[in-house]
This record gives structure tokens, sequence and C-alpha cells, in this order.
């Protein structure tokens, strides 16, 4: 099963090179407008300049888009001028531990900072790495970042197999030719011991250094001018990186990288050896890129993480049935599905979501505050609920802001806790065609799973195929639950749910012969409350139901082969 584009358990890390921060008052809304617009929930930082940076950054930047929202993890100041950081929604996050990995060996090199996270939601543990390594090119220089690497490599090789790990920071790395630039293969390659291998979400491996072929992924130097330190020369390099460890990449685990998030901010892949605001950027505004080009010599860089902090329930409500595609009318009009209640208790779905996992959702709303669903009822959601214009659908709730693809989409019901009660995915490949409901035929059945559906094959309302509000074999002996309101009309039943005693309001729009049955849920009559030849009108039907027990009670019209058919609820 496949639940990742459920919205509230995706968060997004991100790793940013502020060049050299300490108390910088001239560069901190740059700094805000790039954060409010990433909308990140953990910050790896570099170049802060010790405890002032640290504090400044949370206060003067963070703190400024949302007050009281975030923490940073315990301060590391370490032996380097340039400090690394973090910093995490505290309502998602919380902190287990830090540690030192001491990978600096000599001057201009840093240790890497370990950060142990919880995600509140999910429970997952994780661990979270900020490194800078040595900078500049050349031989000695290289071989120094090759020391760091074997450091941090050696340290995440004594982690078990499938260990959540994410390292971010500026590498400084130029290239993967294991002879120019050997921490790279230190860090990614195999070796007799990959628990620590390190894996780029992206894939875009290979020699980046002054090569437009990588303009993409470049994050230095946003600038061409000198001014405010840091590097120049435009984009043409990629430093600043989000590895992962290889249980990040499988998407059956229950912390993974979500696909197509990973971004160097700002970078449209047209600014090679150029600066990030020279005329056009075509992924951000102009007002951005001033931002990245004014900020830092470095492009901060995301990716979007995926939690399991779905919780599931058992209460027994189970989706039956689904109208995709509908012929008779369109699919604004049109469109339906079915739940059942299983179980032998009474359901109040009053206040459960609706949802797929993108944007469209709605809660059930009740204005009496309880809607009930009986013991092996039936309960049927429509887009248009009024069955003159949806095709002969008989509609207990009607809904908006949902609508279902005719390729491929998911129907999540939750209740009010947020837990899932039920769920369909489904694609092109179930069982359903212009006209036609799928349905499943055993309600206690595995409904993700596309064989278990058939395509309905009993026509309803205005010829359209499904048998919404029964059961797929309309065992109400209900062949056909056709809709002609050229003769009759069902008005109402009222009041619904009802005590003892319910009145049918039906308004007859020719002389015709009529039938009007009550049947159980088990599909036994139980009375006629008219039979034979009446004549244009409105005519009202009582019905006491003061010998049957509490439950679902169906109240059947029939014309010659057209019929109508609702139900009600008796309270007792």
């Amino acid at each position: 099963m496949f639940f990742c584009s459920l919205q509230a358990s995706t968060v997004r890390v991100m790793t940013y090179n502020v060049l050299n921060f300490s108390d910088e008052n001239d560069r901190e809304d740059d700094f805000i407008d790039i954060i409010e617009y990433i909308d990140p929930d953990i910050i790896i930082v570099q170049e802060l300049i010790g405890q002032t940076g640290y504090l400044k950054f949370k206060t003067d930047v963070l703190d400024i888009i949302e007050p009281d929202s975030w923490s940073g993890a315990p301060f590391t100041n370490q032996t380097a001028q340039q400090d690394i950081a973090l910093y995490y929604k505290n309502n998602i996050f919380d902190i287990i531990g830090t540690n030192v990995i001491y990978s600096a060996q000599s001057s201009g090199t840093r240790d890497v900072i370990e950060w142990s996270l919880e995600h509140g939601q999910s429970g997952v543990s994780f661990n979270v790495y900020g490194v800078h390594l040595k900078a500049s090119s050349g031989n000695s220089n290289a071989q120094e970042r090759l020391e760091e690497a074997t450091i941090l490599r050696e340290y995440l090789n004594g982690f078990q197999e499938g260990t959540y790990f994410i390292v971010g920071g500026d590498f400084n790395i130029y290239s993967n030719n294991p002879s120019s630039e050997p921490a790279f293969e230190m860090l990614t390659g195999t070796s007799e011991d990959n628990d620590g291998q390190l894996f780029d979400p992206i894939n875009r491996i290979g020699h980046w250094h002054n090569n437009s072929s990588y303009a993409d992924v470049h994050t230095q130097s946003p600038r061409t001018s000198s001014f405010g330190g840091g590097a120049t020369g435009g984009m043409d390099d990629r430093f600043d990186w989000l590895f992962v460890s290889q249980r990040l990449l499988d998407q059956s685990s229950s912390m993974y990288y979500v696909d197509n998030t990973y971004w160097a901010f700002g970078n449209d892949g047209n600014h090679f050896n150029d600066a990030i605001n020279d005329g056009n950027n075509s992924s951000i505004s102009n007002e951005l890129a001033n931002s990245l080009h004014d900020a830092s010599d470095h492009l901060p860089v995301y990716m979007d993480v995926w939690f399991d902090d779905l919780s599931y329930s058992d209460l027994g409500v189970v989706i039956t049935e689904v109208m995709v595609n509908p012929a008779s009318v369109s699919d604004s009009y049109g469109e339906w599905f079915e739940i059942i209640n299983t179980t032998d208790s009474i359901i109040d779905i009053n206040g459960w979501q609706v949802k797929d996992s993108g944007v469209d959702e709605f809660t059930i709303y009740s204005n009496v505050g309880t809607l009930p669903i009986y013991p092996g009822d039936y309960f049927v959601f429509a887009r248009n609920g009024d069955y003159l214009f949806n095709g002969g659908v008989i509609a207990d709730y009607d809904y908006d802001n949902f609508s279902l693809s005719n390729l491929e989409d998911q129907l999540i019901l939750m209740d009010t806790s947020g837990s899932i009660v039920d769920e369909v995915y489904y694609s092109d490949i179930w069982p359903f065609s212009n006209g036609v409901s799928m349905e499943i035929h055993d309600p206690l059945i595995n409904n993700l799973i596309y064989y278990n559906w058939y395509e309905s094959v009993l026509i309803y309302g205005d010829g359209d195929f499904g048998s919404p509000g029964l059961p797929y074999d309309a065992s109400l002996d209900n062949k056909e639950q056709n809709i002609n309101p050229g003769f009759y009309d069902m008005i109402s039943l009222y009041p619904n749910p009802f005590n003892n005693e319910i009145t049918i309001t039906i308004k007859i729009k020719n002389d015709s012969k009529i039938l009007i049955e009550v049947f159980d849920i088990s599909g036994h009559i139980i009375t006629i409350l008219e039979e034979g030849l009446i004549y244009k009108g409105e005519y009202e039907y009582r019905w006491n139901a003061g010998e049957v027990s509490t439950g679902i009670y169906f109240f059947r019209l029939s014309y010659d082969s057209n019929q109508i058919i609702k139900k009600a609820i008796l309270l007792k």
C-alpha cells in the first residue's frame, strides 16, 4: 500500500550555508524571505559564528517568521571559526540528543555534529548530521576532505542495517573522481560494511565543477560580483547536499524521501556561470532571486521526507461501491460512492472526513449533531444529492469539494480522531467503465486489491449500472431502480430518523397505478401502504411502526417497471 501523499505526514528538511552569520541586520530580511517561502521543518545551518550567530539566527530570522515554533538543538561551539547548528519545528519533532563526531584533524577542518530526533506523530527516530568539509581545490585539500569523510563513514558504518539518517551540509567536493576527490567515493561507495553508505536522492553523480550538464544542481555561487565576503564566479559547483541512508529510499519503510522534491532552491538550470538573479529566473520571483543573491554565496537545498504517522481504525465501515464515470449525467452531477456498516452496532459518522491523496476533502456534517449508520445499513454519498439531476441516485449525503478522477484516485475515510477507517486506491486497470460503477461482493474482503472489485450489472435511475444503497445482488428483489419523474415524485420521508410514526409524501403527476411497500433490512415485506389506481395530485401516507423493532426500513414506490427506493431509520 502506498500512502505518501497524505500531507500531514510530510516534512521538509533544508541545509543552508549562511556565510559567516553573526548578527547580520543587513541580510536578515533576505533569509526571512527565503525561509518563509521554502517553509522547512528542519534546517541544518553552516557558517554560524559562535553562540551569537546561533542565537541571532533563531531570534532575528526564524522567530520573526513563526514565533515560538522553532527550537535550536543544543549548540556545539566548534574549534573552527564557523559553526554548524540545527533548528527544528518543536510541534513536529523532539530532540533526543546531540553528539560530536571528531572529524577535524587540522586547522580549517571541522567536526561533524550529530543530532538524534524523534518525529512526534509517528514515533520514528532518526539521526541528522551537519557537515562542513575542508574548502578549496587542490590535492592537499582533497586529502583533508578524505580524512574527514573517512571518520564520518566509519562512524556511520557502526549503525545497524536499515537505520534512518540524513547527512546535510557544505561538502566542498568538486566531482566524483576517486583520484582527485576520494572523499566522495568514501561517503557514497560500497565497501565491506555498507550500513553507513550515503546516497544522492536524485542520483545526479558526476563531475559537477564548471560543467553545464549539471547546471540545474549547482549550489555555488549565486554571485558574480564581490561583496560581503564569500565566493563569486557564478553557478558552477555542487557543494551543498542532502544525502540519505539507503532506508530512506525504500518507500515501504516508515520514513522515506519523497520523489521529485529535492531542489537547490532558486536554481532554474539557466544560470550556469552566472548570478542567480541575472535576467529572468523561471523558478522563483525576482525578489526571491535577489534575496538568494544577497544573503549568501550558497543556495539552500531542501527535500521532503514522509513519515508513517497514519493510524488505522477497526470501526467496521467499508467502502463497497464507487461510481467514477457516470454516463447518463456529467461527473460533476453523477459521481457517488457507497459505504456499509459491517458491525452489529450503530456507528455515528458525523464529523468524519473523506479525502484523497491530494487536496480534495470534505467533512461529513449533520445539523442535528449525529449521523448514525445502523448495522448492515448502506450509506450513499453523492456529489449531487438531487436524484432528478444526478442520474437517479437516492443519496444519503450530498458532498462538495471532492471529485473522482476517471483514471486513478483515492477514497480515504477517516474518523474524528484522524484514523483511517477504510481506503480505496484505484487506477485505470480497476473494473469500471463509462456509466458502470465498481463494487465489491463481500464487504469483509480486502478492498485495496483490484481483483476483488467487479463491474456492476444492475441498472439504476437513468440507465447507468450500479446498486447505490443496496447489496450488489439487489437482495430486496429489485432488478431495476428506475426513476421516471414524468409520472411521480416521492417528496419526503418525515421525520427521518423517526420514532414509531413516519409520513411519506408523494406527488403524482399523472393518473397511475402505484404500489408503495415497506421492507426491512433483510428484504422482507413489512406492509403495503398503497396499491391501485390513484389520480394526479399530492398524497400523504402514515406508517406506524409500533409493532416492529428499531432498525433500517426501505420504502419502495413502484410504477410499472419504474421504482424509487428511500430508506428511513426507526429509533425507539
